[in-house]
């Protein structure tokens, strides 16, 4: 009689298993996605990556030394029952190498460049809260690849080059 129990039980871990495989309830943790990439993208060892990672978006930017070519990849960790990071958006676009691509998810927005503009800032405002801002420090011509959360649907980002000119998003992606 224990042996049927037993047998029960393996089927349903089976079962449990392959279930969370089929309908995508286990993804990448955030530990993990440069890994994953790497690995899914068979991306060489040698190139270099920039990476942000919040609680619901992944962005990961990958590059060769001579900054020629690029590749890169959106994780988005989603709503409800699910754990972990699954893949979205990736590749490589002139709107990443000429300019700033945004990629806007739920409460967070990920800016991805190779920074061929000279992006040295990014700033963050609210309407609702004139005294609070956020400035995130870029290093001009590094390529980079940063998320960062929305507080309330009146922030306002403004991008600067080194010389202080406000440079625009070349490209806003809504993804799901």
């Amino acid at each position: 009689m224990k042996k049927v129990y037993i047998i029960y039980a393996v089927f349903l871990l089976l079962l449990a298993i392959f279930v969370c495989f089929k309908f995508s309830i286990i993804g990448v943790t955030a530990d993990g996605l440069e890994h994953n990439v790497r690995e899914s993208q068979k991306i060489d060892d040698s190139w270099h990556v920039s990476k942000s990672v919040t609680d619901n978006v992944g962005a990961l930017l990958f590059y060769d030394k001579h900054l020629n070519n690029f590749t890169y990849s959106i994780y988005l960790n989603r709503k409800g029952f699910s754990f972990g990071y699954f893949f979205c958006s990736g590749g490589s676009t002139s709107s990443i190498s000429d300019g700033v691509r945004a990629f806007d998810y739920d409460n967070s927005i990920a800016f991805i460049s190779m920074n061929n503009v000279n992006v040295s800032r990014i700033e963050c405002g609210s309407k609702n809260r004139l005294t609070q801002r956020t400035v995130y420090t870029i290093e001009p011509g590094k390529p980079f690849a940063i998320v960062i959360p929305i507080i309330d649907e009146n922030v306002t980002v403004k991008i600067y080059n080194q010389n202080g000119n406000e440079i625009p998003i070349t490209e806003i992606s809504n993804i799901n």
